[in-house]
């Protein structure tokens, strides 16, 4: 009978010990469950899309431009994160870009890298990172050298399962933003 008790003593002891990784300060699958505004963003831009876009006129291109591409969108591993890549043929050349967006709790926002042929380094992470706020997602980068700031803000809007617009603002102050680039996207 003592070794009955014992056995089940100890076998209750292991489960509970096996059943409480966090107050050992290890993860179990279900901690890592990505957040609610990850699972949201997710859920509203995976999947393939063709994209249109319109260049507003600049010093850059004083005519403006177009061109066209594709957005691909897909949960990273273990759904921890979201895998943007990006490719588009149109008046501002040829441009593929790599991006990955994951939550940090502590910021309360995501993290944004991005990679592109269009980046001097290769990558960089947003300065602002990005939100996710009333079904919308919104980017924003602040860079600055020798006394200039440059600002970048990109909105994906008007989200819905067939479609959604992407703008990128630039400017040099966050109240003086200018549309300079307009992207409808449309599902595969």
């Amino acid at each position: 009978m003592t070794l009955r008790i014992l056995l089940s003593v100890t076998v209750i002891a292991a489960l509970s010990w096996s059943s409480a990784p966090h107050e050992r300060g290890h993860r179990d699958a279900s901690s890592n469950l990505p957040g609610a505004a990850l699972q949201q963003v997710t859920h509203a831009l995976s999947g393939d899309w063709n994209i249109e876009f319109v260049i507003a006129p600049s010093s850059i291109f004083p005519k403006g431009g177009r061109g066209r591409g594709t957005e691909k969108w897909r949960p990273g591993p273990a759904g921890l994160s979201l895998i943007e890549e990006y490719h588009s043929q149109g008046d501002d050349g040829e441009n593929s870009g790599h991006g990955i967006f994951w939550f940090d709790d502590s910021l309360g926002r995501f993290l944004v890298l991005w990679c592109a042929n269009d980046v001097p380094q290769g990558c960089l992470t947003l300065s602002e990172g990005a939100t996710w706020k009333n079904g919308q997602l919104s980017l924003q980068h602040r860079e600055g050298s020798q006394g200039t700031v440059q600002l970048m803000k990109e909105v994906f809007s008007d989200i819905t399962p067939t479609s959604f617009t992407q703008t990128i603002y630039v400017g040099s102050a966050s109240d003086n933003l200018v549309a300079q680039y307009v992207i409808k996207a449309a599902r595969q």
